[in-house]
């Protein structure tokens, strides 16, 4: 081999060997804002990390004007291309590409450029089109930050969604300045060392102030024992006076309810959203109609709003663009997007100067409420604008093009709860509205009435979030007050009843589940009046009945059907009830408590005959009756047959669902708190600012709730207290179901067994005043500390806006996550 040969062999293998080097080190961000290149890319798959089924498929393909990057996810996933960047601390980048999809779902995250571990990031796209749209965002790296990963990808953390996505001409550049009115995201991670040792401290905090809690009652127990001398030599049957008479309703007893529920109302009516939304709308008759928007003047536009409003199925996913005049008049193309969402404002941002907008419906069906233009430099919407030329075939209510632009007051430059839909109201909320207008009901996986009470609130105050969530909220507040009069005819004691209502008033989730237009309040609320009739089926020894035990029946009957008729949750409680009356059978068999001229077979059949009327009957009816709006509805498919099949498609719905969800939990974690539901994430706020609303329990009541329930158990057997029996046969009835249903479960399946847990710390704590006199000072302290826990983590239960750094400081555990 000659001299020449050996040393171009030595040079290419020195060249490859730094190429490697060069390779495995993080690379800084272009200065200029160059497109980044297709190597040192790798994958971030959800579905593969987690063990779940269908990993999405990862390519780059290069092409003549530029590497594309494709991804396919067959089944809902969280699936990006990553690539880590060496930045500057304490520095504005710009971070932008194009993008396009195909078949992506419309009701989670779709197609974006963000960066990892930032809930922030560029506007994304849905739905399909062969248009490549203009992506991007800026965001502000922290003062010690030195490093970030920006990836480009679909779906996202707690937004799981599928379809296929392109990417190309990604970019990452240092801002030499940003446009006016640009949001600049917070680029450090949230979990950076400040922010970590701040979390760990408060929970520590926290958790250290339990566990001194623990002890404190263990040194006055063994305090109380000594002081006490021989009393200990008596047993808790001595110490324990006999129960009290029954407690009958006092004025004071109103007055506390009053001050509860006052304070209830207060914290849960602030913030609760808004009084306007946009209403009114154009609903396109055929493809190809379009409306044209006269600006008044010349304007240099940054952003484009359009407020998705509810159509029927067949006008979901409905196609649009929107065009520019220019100065010669023609219309050129400003972005196309898809329809697919309900009542949420939604933008597309623009650099262009133009005195007239076009909008052009490629497919029928669709309706939008409002569209709203903001001028570079600006938050607030262009005044002065006005309909101009219009190609429609419709002039009802649903074509008119002048709704398009009657209802600007309504607008939000960041869009949030206030004025639009977020969770599961993208079901129930829809379906209470497309009740009220007769259309046909778009979720149908859930009985109707919880839907028939939201739609009241909807009437009367209109299709804003106040008026779809204000029932809900009503009820989650009447909860307290129904609390009360629980504990009051448990314990027949004011004090221990203030005690359930002030602890379900401090709980978490009550607060989170009932500020949302979604159904589960109606069920708990009727679970539980259907537990409080059934408790006089219980009377004490020598006391009178508060009525006969087939109005009992009856009216417990009422209540079951009710909610059935919101939520199957009810028919848990069903077969408590069932328990129940069969436990209350055969204690008055056993006492020969019945009349003898009737016999036991007389006893037993009249009783048999009023359960059937009253557990069988009467809810069948109720739960007929909530059908009668979809009995109503035009057209084919609404008879009773169709009634029936509806019961079939549900449980098959919830019997084979199957499904993936981050924040999904198991049955045996919702009583540890392990893994909050996040049901909102604020976008768009000022830097460093976060609004988020998450459902999960109180650590004061779900922790100290496990021992209580097993010391309530244990009261129960030994006091043979039938008023416990009844609130564990209550509790375990709506909690155990869950062992063996094996679909998707969250958190917040654990809301109607709380009341009951609740009751059962109650019963601990007054067991343990009664045994230790000086124990209601504890009481106290444990009151305050629910009271405090709750007011600590309100602002992340309600939506307000504070800072990451406080949101951060809640975040005590890993599962912890909003």
């Amino acid at each position: 081999m000659s001299k020449a040969v050996q040393a171009l062999l030595t040079m290419l293998l020195l060249l490859l060997s730094a190429t490697a080097l060069f390779a495995g080190e993080t690379q800084p961000a272009p200065a200029d804002g160059r497109t980044l290149s297709a190597q040192r890319w790798t994958h971030y798959d959800w579905n593969a990390s987690s063990g779940a089924a269908g990993a999405a498929r990862f390519e780059i393909v290069p092409e003549k004007d530029g590497t594309q990057f494709r991804i396919s996810a067959a089944t809902p996933d969280d699936a990006r291309f990553v690539r880590e960047l060496a930045v500057e601390p304490d520095t504005v980048y710009r971070f932008s590409c194009r993008a396009r999809a195909e078949n992506v779902e419309s009701n989670a995250r779709g197609a974006g450029i963000s960066v990892l571990d930032s809930t922030d990031g560029s506007p994304d796209i849905k739905g399909s089109g062969n248009e490549w749209k203009l992506l991007e965002f800026y965001g502000k790296t922290g003062a010690d930050q030195h490093t970030l990963s920006v990836t480009i990808g679909i779906g996202g953390y707690g937004s799981l969604n599928s379809g296929t996505v392109w990417f190309r001409d990604v970019a990452v550049g240092k801002a030499g300045s940003v446009p006016a009115g640009i949001r600049i995201a917070a680029l450090s991670p949230p979990s950076s060392a400040s922010e970590s040792d701040a979390r760990s401290r408060l929970g520590g905090t926290v958790i250290a102030a339990l566990g001194c809690f623990g002890l404190l009652l263990a040194w006055w127990g063994a305090t109380m024992r000594r002081r006490n001398g021989n009393a200990d030599a008596k047993t808790p049957d001595e110490i324990i006076p006999a129960v009290a008479p029954r407690k009958k309703i006092e004025l004071a007893d109103v007055a506390v309810m009053a001050v509860l529920t006052a304070v209830c109302l207060l914290l849960s009516l602030f913030n609760l959203g808004g009084h306007l939304a946009p209403e009114t709308g154009w609903k396109s008759g055929a493809a190809g109609e379009s409306v044209t928007i006269e600006l008044g003047r010349e304007v240099d536009l940054s952003r484009i709003y359009y407020y998705c409003g509810i159509n029927d199925r067949s006008g979901d996913g409905s196609r649009y663009s929107l065009a520019a005049r220019n100065p010669a008049g023609d219309y050129v193309t400003l972005f196309s997007f898809t329809k697919d969402d309900s009542n949420i404002w939604k933008y597309d941002a623009v650099a262009v100067r133009t005195s007239a907008v076009r909008l052009t419906a490629a497919t029928p069906g669709g309706r939008l409420n409002e569209i709203a233009f903001v001028e570079k430099g600006s938050q607030t919407p262009l005044t002065g604008i006005r309909i101009g030329g219009t190609n429609i075939s419709a002039t009802d209510g649903t074509g008119k093009a002048q709704n398009l632009i009657d209802e600007q007051s309504a607008f939000e430059y960041a869009p949030s709860f206030r004025t639009g839909f977020y969770f599961d109201e993208i079901y129930h909320a829809r379906t209470a509205w497309e009740t009220l207008n007769h259309i046909e009901p778009y979720e149908t996986t859930h009985p109707p009435l919880g839907k028939l009470l939201i739609s009241s609130g909807i009437a009367i105050f209109g299709m804003n979030p106040f008026g779809w969530r204000i029932v809900g909220t009503l009820f989650g507040v009447a909860l307290v007050p129904l609390m009360y009069l629980f504990g009051l005819k448990l314990f027949r004691d004011r004090f221990y009843a203030f005690c359930a209502a002030f602890l379900l008033l401090a709980d978490f989730m009550r607060l989170a589940q009932t500020r949302v237009a979604v159904i589960d309040v109606y069920g708990v609320f009727f679970i539980l009046v259907m537990y409080y009739f059934i408790l006089d089926l219980f009377p004490e020894t020598g006391e009178r009945p508060r009525r006969s035990v087939n109005m009992t029946l009856l009216l417990a009957g009422v209540a079951f059907g009710i909610g059935a008729a919101c939520k199957w949750i009810a028919l848990y409680a069903g077969c408590g009830m069932v328990l129940l009356v069969l436990l209350r059978t055969a204690i008055e068999l056993r006492q020969r408590d019945y009349p003898a001229a009737r016999g036991v077979a007389g006893f037993l059949l009249r009783r048999i005959g009023v359960c059937l009327v009253a557990f069988g009957v009467i809810p069948a009816l109720i739960y007929l009756l909530s059908y009668l709006p979809f009995l109503a509805l035009p057209g084919p498919g609404h008879d009773l047959v169709d009634v029936f099949r509806l019961q079939a498609f549900m449980l098959n719905y919830h019997r084979t669902l199957q499904a993936t969800h981050p924040f999904s939990s198991a049955w045996w974690t919702w009583p540890l708190d392990l893994h909050p539901m996040w049901i909102y994430a604020g976008d768009g706020l000022p830097l460093g600012t976060a609004s988020s609303i998450v459902s999960f329990g109180n650590p004061a009541i779900f922790w100290l709730g496990i021992p209580a329930v097993v010391a309530t158990a244990f009261l129960a057997v030994r006091k043979r207290n039938m008023g416990l029996v009844l609130v564990l046969t209550a509790l375990l009835c709506q909690y155990l179901p869950w062992v063996g249903i094996h679909r998707l479960a969250f958190i917040y399946h654990f809301f109607s067994t709380v009341p009951f847990l609740i009751l059962c710390l109650v019963a601990a704590l007054r067991y343990l005043e009664q045994r230790f006199p000086g124990f209601r000072v504890i009481t106290w302290g444990y009151l305050g500390l629910a009271a405090g826990l709750f007011t600590l983590f309100y602002p992340v239960l309600s939506g307000l806006q504070v800072s990451q750094t406080y949101v951060a400081s809640l975040r005590w555990f890993p599962t912890w996550f909003f």
